[in-house]
């Protein structure tokens, strides 16, 4: 670290991120910051033109907030739904926003890392089911007494019906009748 002490570690994941490929549209009528811009249906500001993937940075309702997902399962949803809006347009229906939570994960070793939803640095962590220790665990994300982000280590069937509290904008003690749930069975 910058001032001076080593962390000793067995293993390091560094998530580095990626830069999306925007320089072949420079000069278009698109606006480009950090990916193609879009409304919430993955319009990309033209008639006719949409973007899905590591390229689309769309204004998600359910965060209230533009955002870029940079993962296939993210990618995958979003073409479905922008095929689905650009062909809903062209029979003179409304297009659909896509309001989805962020999800992704990684397999590390014996460990399967998941994350659901989005954390902005400001939310508490909770470890509400196993124990870091045991490399095996889910922690809950809360900031003003909703549910905002949900982790899994090794907890793939505890951790998924999470993304579904999520969605519906769950307060963190919804999610904390789920994990009763758990602990019951």
């Amino acid at each position: 670290v910058q001032d001076g002490p080593m962390i000793v570690a067995d293993v390091v994941v560094v998530g580095i991120g990626v830069s999306p490929a925007t320089q072949w549209l420079d000069g278009t009528s698109l606006t480009l910051r950090d990916g193609v811009v879009c409304d919430e249906t993955l319009n990309a500001g033209i008639e006719g033109v949409y973007a899905a993937g590591d390229v689309c940075r769309w204004y998600n309702n359910l965060y209230d907030k533009e955002m870029r997902v940079e993962h296939w399962t993210t990618a995958s949803e979003q073409g479905a739904a922008a095929a689905s809006n650009l062909l809903a347009v062209w029979r003179g229906q409304e297009p659909k926003p896509y309001s989805a939570v962020p999800f992704f994960w990684s397999d590390q070793f014996t460990a399967r890392i998941q994350f659901l939803g989005r954390c902005d640095g400001d939310e508490t962590p909770h470890i509400v089911v196993g124990s870091p220790e045991e490399r095996s665990f889910v922690a809950l994300y809360e900031k003003d007494g909703l549910l905002k982000a949900a982790l899994g280590v090794s907890r793939p069937r505890q951790l998924m019906p999470f993304r579904k509290l999520l969605s519906e904008r769950a307060t963190f003690a919804e999610a904390m009748e789920l994990v009763a749930t758990f602990v019951a069975t």
